[in-house]
């Protein structure tokens, strides 16, 4: 009898490999967030990959400034610190952050690696890139909102 063995494919940073986001924020796990977003893969190399989560840090970061400064205030060193449900090995705010920075670094990824041609073809695929990073700029509003313990839409009548 023979078989196939299919082992899974090695990761694309080195193990452990993080990117910080500061003492009160927990780092980003660069093959968390390959494993996770899907994008790239190993196609786009570390020194590209980095940048991009950086940016989203610091997006993520500026916007939650204020409340940070609160949860600080309040006797929390860490994120980890702060009352949160408790969801596997990570808080609900933990997941909130990696989503947010997650989301952003993605879509700074698509943005900046479009992968299209000027063909028909590579039209359209610029219209669902579009859409897709849209979608991730959204998913990345969202989390930051629900940290904030914000409503997701405002309207009101005309």
């Amino acid at each position: 009898m023979s078989g196939f063995v299919i082992s899974p494919p090695e990761d694309a940073s080195p193990a452990g490999a993080t990117v910080s986001a500061g003492e009160f924020w927990p780092a980003i796990d660069l093959n968390a967030f390959r494993k996770a977003m899907r994008v790239g893969n190993a196609t786009i190399p570390d020194p590209r990959l980095i940048p991009a989560i950086t940016g989203a840090i610091i997006t993520v970061s500026r916007d939650l400034k204020d409340w940070k400064a609160l949860k600080i205030e309040a006797g929390c060193d860490t994120l980890s610190d702060v009352e949160s449900e408790k969801y596997g090995d990570d808080t609900e705010l933990e997941l909130l952050w990696s989503r947010a920075v997650f989301a952003y670094a993605t879509a700074d990824l698509l943005e900046t690696h479009p992968d299209i041609t000027a063909t028909k073809a590579g039209i359209d695929k610029e219209q669902e890139v579009q859409s897709a990073i849209a979608h991730h700029q959204r998913n990345g509003l969202n989390a930051i909102r629900d940290i904030l313990g914000c409503r997701r839409v405002d309207s009101e009548l005309i």
